[in-house]
């Protein structure tokens, strides 16, 4: 090594430091170095999605310069983007036919969504002048029904990624259609457990605490605050109640005690576990409803405009 290059500072050998972090930035982010992971995929649908409206975009530009109507060609887009997102539903009601995996045909409905999004920018001029809305009922109806199927299929994407996490975080996973057998269980257990009671402290004291009480948490089902806002404000107050008993009980009572809090902990786990699977349930349900009812509007708005075409 000669002596100018000894001398030569550290930084001025590498001149782009920047941009290893970078390069290993966009290597992580479209999974460089592995198999087509979803990582990977995402970032190619991604970029599909977007060249795509970059044509698209290009193609409304020269109907504009031509002084056609952009609202045809950028209406059937829509009307054809709103037919296969709909399709999921149909294939979701017949899995016995090969069409292809249901991971699939969500990724494919997924990204169909977010060029739709993209194409509605496109077919509605109002939107150019800070008002999302279009002008008029049957319209302005119209652009609120597409947007609120937007926002919720968003909410839907993000949920269905998280909530399953949350659920994993309980303990043993329960069927929707199994939870409410599984409460009258839990109730029978616990009334079982006070029954068989014999010291007179204990039938007095947790049985009296049952009746005022846990009954009325194992009873009853779980409140419309509760489903919206699943918490475990319920369940902290009944183990703390459990907990100030135990100073009145024998050894008797503290054992049936510490059962009906493992009784208290279960029918709380089922709650939470039936909060969250209701609101996928009714994400599916209310997003598949505006869906069809947009796609109705859509073709009702397209043969109305095709009637007045250049009047």
């Amino acid at each position: 090594m000669s002596t100018i290059e000894r001398r030569r500072p550290a930084s001025a050998k590498k001149p782009f430091q920047w941009t290893e972090p970078l390069q290993r930035g966009l290597e992580w982010m479209i999974g460089a170095g592995t198999s087509y992971s979803f990582r990977r995929r995402r970032f190619v649908s991604l970029i599909s999605v977007g060249l795509s409206l970059t044509v698209m975009s290009a193609i409304v530009a020269y109907v504009d310069a031509m002084m056609w109507h952009r609202g045809v060609m950028t209406g059937w887009t829509l009307m054809a983007c709103l037919v296969m997102l709909t399709t999921i539903g149909v294939r979701r009601r017949v899995p016995g036919l090969r069409l292809g995996t249901m991971s699939t045909w969500t990724q494919v409905h997924i990204y169909t969504g977010l060029f739709s999004i993209g194409m509605f920018l496109l077919h509605t001029p109002t939107i150019w002048r800070g008002r999302f809305i279009a002008d008029g009922y049957f319209e302005g109806s119209l652009s609120t029904l597409f947007w609120f199927v937007s926002g919720s299929g968003i909410y839907g994407l993000i949920a269905s990624r998280r909530l399953p996490v949350r659920l994993s975080t309980v303990g043993e996973q329960i069927r929707f259609d199994q939870i409410q057998w599984r409460r009258h269980q839990i109730a029978d257990l616990a009334t079982e457990e006070i029954s068989e009671l014999k010291s007179f402290a204990a039938i007095t004291v947790l049985g009296e605490f049952h009746e005022n009480y846990l009954n009325r948490f194992f009873q009853r089902p779980p409140t419309l605050a509760y489903l919206v806002f699943p918490n475990s404000v319920r369940r902290r107050r009944m183990m703390a109640g459990l907990l100030e008993l135990n100073r009145y009980l024998d050894e008797e009572g503290k054992i049936a005690s510490g059962r009906l809090a493992g009784l208290v902990r279960h029918r709380d786990d089922l709650d939470y576990q039936y909060a969250l699977q209701l609101r996928l349930r009714m994400w599916v349900w209310v997003h598949a409803t505006a869906s069809i009812a947009l796609l109705v509007m859509a073709i009702i708005h397209g043969i109305l405009a095709l009637r007045f075409l250049g009047t």
